[in-house]
């Protein structure tokens, strides 16, 4: 696309794509960043950005593979991001600082760091809105209402998520899931 301009019938498409996908891309990048949603959103930006440039290759994939291209995409630029930017190789994960086990206790840190890993295996494996909402609930502590704005989609929608990956959580990790119960009132 000579000029930085885009064909308006590849606008158009590009605008559909971001519908459809952006709020799924954003949830991963949230995970790849740790928590911090503004380097998230500027992700999801550059990564469309990205997708325009290589509209006519991107727009000849199936939908499944437009998602792949695009967490691809954020993920390098998020790979990027960390090595151009020393404060991002300091920060800790958000799992490490949620759930840190007390440092003399090796059985406990080995048991805990088991735990964190079955729970982010069960989480991938979750259908992508499902695994947005689980990273946003646990990972960033947001609530329903918060959640449902940035993914535009319903509270009742959010509420009914949480509560199947709640219930795939107890079936794959029983009691020792690391985030527990975290019942929240209806006006959350």
């Amino acid at each position: 696309m000579s000029g930085g301009k885009i064909p308006a019938d590849h606008a158009r498409e590009l605008a559909d794509c971001f519908a459809a996908c952006a709020a799924g891309v954003f949830g991963y990048a949230c995970v790849l960043t740790c928590g911090d949603c503004a380097l998230a959103e500027d992700l999801v930006q550059v990564t469309f950005i990205a997708a325009a440039e290589h509209w006519p290759t991107v727009r000849s994939l199936c939908q499944a593979q437009r998602v792949s291209w695009l967490r691809t995409t954020a993920g390098n630029l998020a790979v990027s991001a960390f090595r151009r930017n020393q404060a991002f190789r300091d920060r800790l994960p958000v799992l490490e600082a949620r759930y840190r086990p007390p440092p003399a206790d090796t059985h406990a840190q080995a048991l805990q760091a088991i735990a964190l890993e079955r729970w982010w295996q069960i989480v991938q494996g979750l259908p992508p809105q499902q695994h947005a909402v689980a990273a946003m609930r646990w990972l960033l502590g947001m609530n329903n209402c918060q959640i449902a704005a940035r993914l535009g989609i319903a509270d009742g929608t959010v509420a009914a998520h949480v509560s199947a990956v709640r219930g795939k959580l107890t079936a794959g990790m029983g009691p020792y899931d690391p985030f527990g119960s975290d019942e929240e009132g209806p006006s959350s």
